[in-house]
């Protein structure tokens, strides 16, 4: 019999006590011998760890999708080896059905058991005691390994699952290998966890490049302003796979960076300073739109048309802080291309209009030395009837 798991605080283990609605007790020595009525509701004291002990509910039938795939993965948790390279060969084919079919067997599994094989894999390579490394034909094949066991352990289809997997991630956290710490971090980091923050700036000042390269990844997926800062420092210390995919995160987090992205635009690195014209993207504050506008004078050429693209792109709320910086700078010939670019990419006809002047002084060799005199007056003008 299959039962679905209605958790309050739901875990399983091998060891459980049950009692019914009107606290019978009812004895049995793991959830598989339960012979319990589908419809009746149980109360379950259940002991995951030495040091936890929560209350669980049993309730109805959970349906079992993957028949065959169900009962090779309760084979592989008992340790059969043919069955373990069997899941693993669901997990790295190239073939997604396969892989989600294993990923959805994994999810109807109500144990703390398969969630502990699937972090040693990720973290060391291991199910039990076994390296699975010859079931990693190729780096492709492991790669789609790793990626199947983050993929069901970010994501929840039953409420009860959740509970069973933070509370494996939690307690792995304590674990003495580094490699299970990491990764245990790492998912629950992809879980969207305020409070891997720590623990993930620290995996990416002091580890090797593949757990940093992650810790990255998992930064993408919480939405706290704090994860700016370790990310732009990633961003500048590495030019390969960790620069990715910080930039990746910076640009899946947007606006919650914000503050971050402020502070690169004065980076010593102009490579990361051009990242921050990019990446600010619509900034919510005047304040920013100033910073970022004078990037157009920045002595970087490729960090000049960053600023200039994405003041351009901002439209017309850029416009005050665009003519302020022209105002109050002495114009070169790259730095007026530059403002040119940001006036010229924007400007609706009644604003191309109004704006000129100050396009034609920019545009002529000769305009140096009169836009900014140009500049100030329409920013006058602006300020008054924007």
């Amino acid at each position: 019999m299959c039962l679905s798991l209605v958790y309050h605080d739901v875990y399983h283990s091998d060891s459980l006590q049950l009692e019914s609605q009107d606290k019978r007790p009812i004895n049995c020595p793991s959830l598989e011998s339960a012979t319990l009525p589908p419809t009746c509701l149980f109360r379950v004291r259940v002991e995951l760890f030495a040091d936890l002990e929560v209350d669980m509910v049993l309730a109805k039938e959970i349906p079992v999708r993957h028949p065959t795939e169900a009962d090779l993965l309760k084979q592989a948790q008992a340790g059969e080896n043919q069955c373990i390279s069997k899941v693993f060969q669901y997990m790295s084919s190239p073939d997604p059905n396969q892989r989600q079919i294993i990923q959805e067997t994994i999810h109807d599994n109500a144990s703390a058991s398969i969630w502990q094989h699937l972090l040693s894999c990720l973290a060391i390579q291991c199910w039990d005691d076994h390296r699975d490394t010859d079931r990693r034909v190729d780096q492709e094949a492991s790669q789609r390994i790793d990626q199947s066991i983050a993929e069901v352990f970010s994501q929840d289809e039953y409420a009860w699952e959740a509970k069973i997997k933070d509370a494996v991630l939690h307690e792995a956290l304590n674990d003495q290998r580094p490699e299970i710490c990491y990764a245990a971090a790492y998912l629950l980091g992809l879980r969207g966890d305020v409070e891997m923050i720590p623990r993930l700036e620290e995996i990416m000042d002091t580890a090797v490049k593949s757990w940093r390269v992650r810790a990255a990844r998992a930064m993408g997926c919480i939405p706290d302003e704090r994860v700016g800062v370790p990310l732009i420092k990633a961003l500048a210390t590495d030019r390969g796979t960790l620069h990715n995919e910080a930039r990746l995160s910076l640009q899946k987090l947007g606006p919650v960076v914000e503050k971050s992205w402020v502070e690169a635009l004065s980076h010593p690195d102009s490579h990361v300073r051009w990242h921050a014209a990019r990446g600010l993207g619509d900034p919510t504050d005047s304040r920013s739109l100033d910073i970022l506008a004078e990037g157009l004078m920045d002595e970087n050429h490729e960090v000049r048309w960053a600023t200039a693209d994405a003041l351009a792109r901002i439209g017309p709320p850029a416009i005050p802080a665009t003519l302020a910086v022209i105002s109050r700078s002495r114009l070169t010939t790259p730095t007026r291309q530059a403002c040119y670019h940001a006036l010229h990419g924007v400007l609706a006809r009644r604003l191309r209009e109004r704006m000129k002047p100050l396009l034609d002084a920019l545009r002529s060799p000769a305009g140096s030395a009169e836009a900014p005199a140009i500049a100030l007056r329409l920013l006058e003008e602006w300020k008054d009837t924007p």
